[in-house]
């Protein structure tokens, strides 16, 4: 009876980590998505400014955003009060929509982290718009296809890579051009404890991460925001 024994895996430099050439849907940052042709046919786009409240967890929904620009903020309050940074989000994304078709209670809080210009769509509007509207009902699958790929490799990111390789993917990840299109740096708009939140990473080890990889040089706290230089 022959035994195979293990061997332990070699420690392996960070250029290693980078992600595979068939992983084309980032984990943490968003794909900016080009307007959309029908755009034209909907209400005006309205700036919403910083730190606006777009969609609030458990609310009923009102109405859906369109994003054109900018960086909105996914966050989940627990009962005992613990609030964390679960995803973001910028143009092309429907805010409020898998809630509202499903006439269910959103999970998360949606606010604006920049400021940004979205379409706001009644609901009824807005399924109205997508029996009506072929151009905006394909737009809606790809962005959800786009929602359920990135979910995905958000998934094998938390199950598979230490934090240091996530740390390294999440660099990576910026402005990188995909065949979807390009992914956003969101590095200049982001606390740093809001990248811990996101990576799943503690805020001492995420700093003790940032000195081995002397990425603090590259990195500046300005009004208490992460800031790439």
């Amino acid at each position: 009876m022959e035994v195979e024994i293990a061997t332990a895996r070699p420690e392996l430099p960070l250029s290693a980590f980078q992600p595979n050439e068939w992983e084309s849907v980032p984990a943490f940052t968003p794909i900016l998505a080009e307007d959309p042709k029908f755009l034209a046919r909907l209400p005006a786009a309205r700036l919403t400014k910083a730190g606006s409240l777009l969609l609030e967890q458990g609310s009923a929904i009102k109405a859906i955003y369109l994003l054109q620009c900018g960086l909105v903020k996914l966050s989940h309050l627990t009962p005992k009060g613990c609030e964390g940074t679960i995803g973001l989000r910028s143009a092309g994304w429907y805010v409020g929509a898998v809630a509202s078709l499903l006439s269910a209670r959103p999970v998360y809080t949606v606010r604006t982290v920049t400021d940004c210009m979205a379409v706001r769509i009644p609901t009824a509007l807005f399924s109205r718009l997508l029996r009506e509207s072929p151009e905006m009902a394909q737009h809606l699958l790809e962005i959800l296809c786009i929602e359920v790929a990135s979910q995905a490799s958000f998934q094998i990111e938390m199950a598979c890579y230490s934090a240091e390789e996530r740390l390294h993917h999440f660099m990576s990840e910026r402005e990188r051009v995909l065949p979807l299109g390009k992914s956003l740096a969101p590095l200049p708009m982001l606390k740093q404890l809001e990248v811990g939140q996101l990576l799943s990473i503690t805020p001492e080890y995420l700093n003790r991460l940032l000195h081995k990889r002397k990425l603090l040089k590259a990195l500046r706290p300005q009004k208490s925001y992460v800031k790439l230089v």
